[in-house]
This record gives structure tokens, sequence and C-alpha cells, in this order.
């Protein structure tokens, strides 16, 4: 309440959004690079899949390591 109240509370939120974007880049470069995915052109699917599952391990450490432990 007291964040609202003074005005710190979007300060504060654009500052931990930027963190966690820049955060978001470097975690999925590290991923991609251990991670290669499959053809795109002949397995759609599987590259689609691939891609997703890369964002959701990268959506996790993310929120863990930024957003949960403020």
């Amino acid at each position: 309440m007291i964040w609202v109240l003074t005005e710190q509370l979007f300060p504060h939120l654009y500052e931990v959004q930027e963190i966690a974007e820049k955060r978001v880049e470097v975690i999925m470069e590290g991923l991609r690079e251990k991670n290669t995915a499959p053809d795109k052109e002949t397995d759609a699917m599987a590259w689609a899949g691939h891609l997703n599952m890369l964002k959701a391990q990268e959506e996790e450490v993310v929120m863990e390591e930024i957003v949960y432990s403020l």
C-alpha cells in the first residue's frame, strides 16, 4: 500500500520488467545454442513444440530468479 501512495510501484515494476526481458533474451540464446531445433521445413510441428518447450523453460527460470525472489 505504501508503494502506491509514494508512487514507487510503477517505476519498480518497470525496472523488474526490463531486467526480466534482458534475462529472457540471454537465457533463450543459451538454450537455443545447447538444444538445436528440428528442421522447420521438414517437421514444423516438432520445431514449434521445441521452441515452446524452450520458452517455458526460460520463463520458469526468469520467474524463479527475478519475480519470486523479490
